[in-house]
Formats: C-alpha cells, structure tokens, sequence
C-alpha cells in the first residue's frame, strides 16, 4: 500500500504532452487519497539531472546526495523538485508493477516530505510559478 513518503516508479506526465510518461522514474508520495471511484497519490517530481548554472542551486530543487540515495535504494543523487507535483490516479498506466496487482516503495522517507511541502510553500508565496498536473480531475490528460 503507497503511503506518504515513499519513493515510487511513476510515469509522471512530461510539460511537453498529456498522459502518462514515456518511462518509469522514482518520485516522492505527498498523500494518498480517492474521489469518487478513483484512488489516487500526489507525487512529486524527480530528476537525477543534478548539474546546474550559477553559484546556488535552484531554489525549487532539494538535493538528496549520493549517501542518502543509496540508502534509499537509487544508485546517484537526485533532486526532489518542490515545484512539480501531480494527482495521478493509481493505475498501470502512470504506476507500472510489472507483474503485480499493488505498487511497492523503493524506498521511504516520511520527514523529506515536509521538507519539500515547505519549500513549495516557500515558492509560492515567493509567486514562483508551479507546475500542477491533475490527471484525477483532468480525464483527458489519461
């Protein structure tokens, strides 16, 4: 059973199309929840492109190093990128368990969450634009 904190496989839809995504990667469960007939999870966004411009990493970006990604199970360190989540239903389509029925956690780690919710916060109040996906509310982005 997905809960809050764990480090799943997602399809997360890519900015560039509706839909799942072309390919599983890890993201971060914020929550768990259902409407209607749909159960759902809000995710956060992940990348392993850890480079960056400049002098300061970008204020949307929290580092997870390589220590804390191998004790995570993730073979580098990733960024968790506090502005990008999404409500995605919990289907084969964005959640693939290749041959089974539930999705397991790689991983988990309840207190990051918060940490990345502060930062989202943050951002918004700083009016830092955030990218929400809703494909819960949203049928046509399946």
């Amino acid at each position: 059973m997905l809960r809050r904190g764990d480090y799943v496989l997602c399809n997360f839809p890519f900015r560039e199309s509706r839909g799942p995504g072309p390919s599983p990667h890890i993201v971060l469960c914020a929550a768990t929840g259902r409407e209607g007939n749909t159960r759902f999870a809000i995710v956060f966004y992940t990348t392993s492109q850890i480079d960056f411009q400049g002098a300061r990493r970008p204020r949307q970006y929290l580092f997870v190093n390589k220590a804390r990604a191998l004790e995570l199970g993730q073979k580098a360190a990733f960024h968790v990128d506090a502005s990008r989540i999404a409500r995605l239903p919990l289907t084969a389509d964005y959640f693939p368990e290749p041959g089974r029925n539930a999705i397991s956690a790689t991983a988990r780690d309840a207190d990051f969450v918060s940490k990345v919710e502060d930062r989202m916060r943050e951002l918004i109040a700083a009016s830092f634009e955030i990218t929400k996906v809703d494909a819960v509310l949203d049928p046509r982005l399946d």
